[in-house]
């Protein structure tokens, strides 16, 4: 039996269709590029939020922009010992900011989470509360701590409140009270 042979007429607009493939990423050449290990260069699309890395199988897009890496297939598993092991990071080529806005997010480890920053880190509740639990608490800063409250409440089993220069307490009403002892030690004490 014969088969049908059919040629087809491509368009005029041929050059602008796009065509897809797979790849594989052979190394960064920074700013969302990437050489491909045979040889082409291709960028990250803005929707590729998964940053490749050298060995990724990925899928690219041929396009009358540019040849485009879209998403990442599979990634190899390198051994536990190689840094950065298991390590997976998301950007988006070419923005400054990243917002995700849901009416509740929810951010989930079992073992550790690291938010570092070189300028400033905000955090506001605008009509609600922030609550922090841990079994150890640790906060420090390099220069100012301020604290500002309408009320302000701390427990403890033992406290200790030490200051290298100047420690001073001040109210319209104080009060200072205890169960057995109060001492006061200093080489002067002077009241009213």
């Amino acid at each position: 039996m014969k088969q049908a042979t059919q040629r087809l007429d491509l368009p005029a607009h041929a050059e602008t269709m796009q065509c897809w493939g797979e790849a594989s990423i052979g190394r960064s050449l920074g700013q969302a590029q990437w050489r491909l290990t045979d040889g082409r260069l291709a960028l990250q699309a803005v929707s590729c939020l998964l940053t490749p890395l050298p060995g990724d199988t990925v899928a690219v897009l041929q396009s009358a922009s540019g040849l485009f890496v879209t998403h990442i297939l599979l990634r190899p598993q390198p051994a536990s010992d190689t840094p950065g092991a298991g390590r997976a990071e998301i950007s988006v080529p070419g923005a400054e900011l990243m917002a995700i806005t849901q009416p509740a997010f929810e951010l989930a480890c079992t073992r550790q989470i690291a938010l570092r920053c070189l300028g400033d880190v905000e955090l506001t509740s605008a009509s609600g509360s922030v609550s922090v639990n841990a079994r150890d608490f640790l906060a420090s800063a390099s220069e100012t701590m301020v604290q500002s409250a309408r009320h302000l409440v701390t427990r403890v089993e033992h406290g200790i409140m030490q200051a290298s220069a100047l420690l001073r307490l001040h109210g319209r009403q104080a009060l200072v009270t205890a169960e057995e002892d109060i001492k006061l030690d200093a080489e002067r004490i002077s009241l009213g």
